[in-house]
């Protein structure tokens, strides 16, 4: 298969993951994936390998390769992989899993390094984007969201935004500065990752609270960061997805004060409706202009982030579709 600049892949529970040519809505390629359903997905950033979360395996894939069979297996999880991605460099890949560990594998030397264990389900996880920080975000069932060191393989800090509410999605922001979390009740909540190095106190992670709004009418499925920043696609059980801007507005002080407030909010842009059943996953294009989504309808739909407008939709899935990824990067 010759490459192309744009990388489409869907998959779910027909056990077949499928390539797309993005402009024709025409499948170019199909793994069929006998083991199990495929939870998750991600491209590494040179769109080579295709990373695909099952139970309990994770296998990488050629992109650009044409056997069915996977390039690595990695075995280690003991149940369903809930979250895959990799690092910028693609040299390693953090998995979490309903083991209730992480993981943090070798691709090179096909190894596990690192296991995090985190006491609890783990639902999804995100990688902190400056690879000296050494930093990973979890969520989990016991409604946590956690920061770890991946170097000392212990938690720095947490947040429980409502007690007893399982937490399913968690994102961050490119610069590393916002923490994104969305649970079962549709409420989202975002956080300011603050990291404060000195000779005196050592390096101090600290999660502060900073927006939280309800999203959905349903539990939120998945939250997800555009790559300029800007925006924050949510996916939810009630049909919908949502693309959000978070903004920050200056209100002037009463009475001649100097010291002004700064209100920070979600604008909500988009509520895409076209979804029959539940919406599971989405990914945005390197330019930020158009989102892709999923649902258990079997369809994926690439949408228009600045009109909400529907492009073009690819079927061809006989059962749910639950994970997407994109990568469309160029040079």
């Amino acid at each position: 298969m010759e490459e192309t600049p744009v990388i489409l892949v869907t998959a779910g529970y027909d056990h077949t993951i499928r390539m797309w040519d993005a402009l024709k809505s025409t499948c170019t390629r199909t793994i069929h994936y006998t083991e199990s359903q495929i939870n998750r997905m991600a491209l590494s950033s040179d769109k080579h390998y295709l990373a695909v979360a099952g139970n309990p395996r994770v296998s990488l894939y050629d992109v650009f390769g044409t056997s069915e069979q996977p390039v690595l297996n990695l075995d280690g999880h003991k149940a369903n992989v809930t979250a895959v991605e990799f690092t910028q460099d693609y040299k390693f890949l953090a998995t979490s899993s309903e083991d209730k560990t992480i993981r943090w594998w070798d691709i090179y030397a096909g190894s596990c390094k690192r296991v995090l264990d985190n006491g609890s389900i783990v639902n999804d996880l995100a990688i902190h984007p400056d690879s000296r920080q050494e930093l990973l975000i979890s969520c989990d069932q016991n409604g946590r969201v956690r920061v770890w060191s991946l170097k000392r393989q212990e938690v720095l800090c947490q947040e429980v935004p409502q007690s007893d509410v399982p937490v399913r999605s968690v994102a961050i922001s490119p610069n590393g500065q916002l923490v994104v979390a969305g649970n079962n009740l549709g409420q989202v909540f975002v956080y300011r990752l603050t990291i404060d190095s000195s000779p005196q106190t050592g390096r101090i992670v600290e999660l502060e609270p900073y927006i939280n709004f309800d999203a959905h009418d349903g539990r939120i499925t998945r939250v997800v960061f555009s790559f300029n920043g800007l925006y924050l696609a949510t996916c939810s059980s009630d049909r919908t997805a949502k693309i959000w801007q978070l903004s920050e507005r200056v209100i002037p002080a009463p009475n001649g004060s100097r010291e002004e407030v700064v209100q920070a909010g979600a604008v909500l842009l988009h509520a895409l409706t076209y979804h029959s059943r539940w919406v599971w996953d989405a990914a945005f294009s390197s330019d930020s202009g158009y989102l892709v989504t999923v649902s258990s309808d079997m369809r994926a739909v690439l949408w228009d982030v600045s009109s909400g407008e529907i492009i073009r939709e690819f079927k061809g899935h006989g059962k749910a579709l639950v994970c997407v990824a994109l990568n469309d990067a160029t040079g």
